[in-house]
């Protein structure tokens, strides 16, 4: 695992089993109030979207504002978006493969196109080998994707199998003592976020949740899940607020939990050496299982785990080819940038920013 020094940041969307899936809606949703302006950038690869939002995030950061940090999960290097909720401003890159349009136009969202700072001369000179380039870009995702459903497929046989021995009625009964001293809401709040990603870079994990709070390790082998699965219905059974980490592969299942009432997080123990400061001893979800029906299956949950690991590397391995041949596509927009004119426009842009 590769984890990325961030305390609040999160990935935007996921590379999973089914395909791309974002929280783009729930993450920049117009219509839900809390944005006063959001900020919608347009433009090819290699004109700037990125680095724009990281200045403004860091422009704002010196004004003393908390910034959420939203980043790639195809290339964890990149921003997707930020947010600023203090503001009610938030920003984000309106490209495929999340494209955004706005449905609050003028009134809350604003589209920035950046693609009028390149030279749409030179870029047409150039059309046969960008056209070249991004259906090579396509066949790597393509591929990837195929490594990714796979993936899945075997990751639902590591799921039933542990499923025959799960002991549901034991988590259930420790999920609710655990969430039973945290009080009641009338209106509990239920978040989803993605900090793990299956990327360029391979799995990335962001330790935002760890260490927020106490995080307390739930240990995993492929069997974590099924004890998430009963900490979020005693979360919702209790009436508390809570944010569901959701798994990259996976989206419905879960790698994590937290409860911002008492700072408390549950998270699986396989990014615990990444943590700084292990705060609380783990939790062992093997007495949550028939160690017998177990140990029958256990060469077979054994294979499936390894087969699962093997293909989520031959998708990030080809996740990583199309980051090679985006970046050979980001150097055709680069040569064509007026980046004098780009960074005049962004200066004069964060002074009214915030």
């Amino acid at each position: 695992m590769c984890p990325m020094p961030i305390t609040d940041a999160c990935f935007a969307a996921a590379n999973t089993a089914d395909g791309f899936y974002s929280h783009f809606p729930m993450l920049f949703d117009p219509l839900c109030g809390r944005w006063q302006k959001i900020y919608i950038i347009k433009g090819g690869p290699g004109t700037g979207k990125s680095s724009f939002m990281k200045r403004a995030a860091e422009y704002a950061e010196k004004k003393g504002l908390y910034v959420e940090r939203c980043y790639c999960s195809s290339d964890t290097r990149s921003l997707d978006g930020i947010r600023i909720p203090a503001i009610g401003a938030a920003m984000l890159d309106g490209t495929a493969p999340h494209t955004v349009d706005p449905i609050l136009p003028g009134a809350v969202e604003e589209i920035i196109n950046l693609g009028m700072f390149f030279d749409t001369g030179m870029l047409g000179g150039k059309r046969d080998a960008i056209r070249a380039l991004q259906e090579e870009n396509t066949a790597n995702h393509l591929r990837a994707k195929r490594y990714l459903h796979a993936a899945g497929a075997v990751h639902e046989t590591v799921r039933a199998l542990s499923s025959e021995a799960f002991l549901a009625d034991k988590a259930a009964n420790t999920a609710r003592r655990l969430v039973q001293k945290l009080p009641r809401e009338c209106e509990p709040s239920v978040e989803e976020r993605f900090v793990t990603a299956i990327s360029a870079q391979g799995v990335v994990h962001l330790p935002t949740a760890e260490r927020h709070g106490m995080c307390i390790y739930v240990t995993d082998n492929g069997r974590a899940p099924l004890f998430f699965d009963a900490l979020v219905g005693a979360a919702r059974e209790r009436g508390v607020s809570y944010v569901r980490y959701a798994s990259p592969l996976r989206p419905a299942e879960t790698e994590g939990i937290s409860f911002p009432s008492s700072g408390v997080t549950y998270f699986t123990d396989r990014y615990a050496a990444d943590a700084q400061e292990e705060t609380a001893r783990p939790i062992n979800v093997g007495r949550f299982y028939d160690t017998a029906r177990l140990r029958d299956c256990r060469a077979r949950m054994r294979f499936a785990r390894a087969c699962e690991m093997s293909l989520l590397e031959g998708a990030c391995e080809a996740l990583a080819a199309a980051g090679r041949v985006h970046d050979a596509l980001e150097a055709h927009y680069i040569a064509a940038m007026d980046f004098g004119a780009l960074d005049a426009f962004v200066t004069r842009f964060l002074r009214g920013f915030c």
